[in-house]
């Protein structure tokens, strides 16, 4: 009896499989949550015939259109609906060419002609462009809102807080960008895929990863993206180090509701950052030593790893449902989505 599936997207790396469903399942419907919620909480707000009403003021700090930093964190979290987006079609597409190699050459056929449609398909192209702005968006918008909670709490005074303009701007720099980057190595890829023999299967390709390995160019923007990666998660993760000691050392710690909202809130943004680390610093070394390092083998590692690169579309929605939960269930007003300062050079929400 055939077993088709060992030659369908995951091909026999049954660990990849697994990780891949498990995080779509999880994610797509978690980032969906979140973007109905943000977008909820941002209708009610505009909606609200009073702003000075308490309602109004609680969905204030959760109203996109009026809050930079959660208008930040909206696009980041449409990032990760992109990746949730990639793995959902990614496991799909393994079922389907399973069943479409089965009907397509029969129970028992010559697995020597057994033709890779799925990386020649215009899918799998799709997905490449997907997995390029997922993971660039993913990586800049986390370091902007780390840089924007850390002048939010370490410098309160400071006139160089972003604004919603500047949220605006930014995101759509990033996005942009991230288009590009994609175009360009998904149009340097695409020979390579052409010129590949059409019976040839390596995980990576099934994957519909850019080849790096025939063009300079994407060896180029696949290294640029990993260093990029790195650097930002890393400063990130600095940035919330400090953010933390600020926030543990503040005089009306103990006493200020707010500053206990605001550890809380930097805590679980923290935790995405250092999701992100644990995920992208392995991937880094392993790549490194296999370009520079004869004979190096990660085996079924590298696979499972590239796939753990989006571990973030399933961790971040969580721990911002956690985030938002913790914030709405307190109607004191006190809470800090997005810091200001009032006379007394207390931070406050307003």
């Amino acid at each position: 009896m055939s077993n088709y599936s060992s030659y369908s997207t995951f091909l026999d790396q049954d660990i990849v499989r697994g990780v891949c469903w498990s995080l779509a399942i999880i994610s797509m419907p978690c980032n969906l949550i979140v973007i109905i919620r943000l977008l909820y909480f941002n209708y009610r707000y505009s909606k609200t015939t009073s702003k000075k009403s308490a309602f109004s003021l609680r969905h204030h700090r959760f109203a996109i259109s009026r809050n930079p930093s959660i208008f930040l964190l909206f696009n980041l979290t449409l990032s990760d609906l992109v990746s949730s987006l990639y793995l959902l079609i990614l496991a799909f597409s393994d079922v389907y060419y399973t069943d479409y190699y089965r009907n397509k050459y029969g129970l028992y056929p010559d697995y020597s002609n057994i033709t890779n449609d799925w990386v020649l398909s215009s899918t799998c192209t799709f997905e490449r462009i997907l997995s390029q702005i997922a993971l660039l968006i993913s990586i800049l918008m986390t370091f902007v809102v780390a840089v924007d909670r850390f002048i939010l709490v370490v410098y309160p005074h400071s006139r160089r807080k972003i604004t919603v303009k500047g949220a605006r701007i930014i995101s759509l720099v990033c996005w942009l960008f991230a288009l590009v980057i994609a175009i360009v190595a998904i149009a340097y890829s695409l020979e390579s895929v052409a010129s590949r023999p059409r019976t040839r299967r390596d995980i990576l390709a099934q994957l519909c990863l850019t080849d790096s390995s025939r063009s300079f160019v994407v060896f180029v923007i696949t290294f640029f993206e990993l260093f990029l990666g790195c650097s930002m998660y890393v400063t990130a993760m600095i940035l919330y180090i400090i953010i933390c000691v600020k926030l543990k050392q503040s005089k009306q710690f103990r006493s200020d509701s707010s500053n206990r909202i605001e550890k809380r809130i930097s805590i679980i943004l923290a935790s995405v950052v250092f999701t992100n680390v644990f995920t992208y610093l392995p991937i880094t070394l392993i790549s490194i030593l296999g370009r520079y390092i004869p004979g190096f083998n990660s085996g079924q590692l590298f696979p499972t790893l590239v796939i753990l690169l989006y571990l973030n579309a399933a961790v971040n929605p969580i721990l911002l449902l956690t985030m938002s939960a913790g914030a709405v269930s307190n109607g004191n007003g006190n809470k800090i989505i997005h810091s200001g300062t009032n006379t007394s050079g207390k931070i406050n929400t307003t």
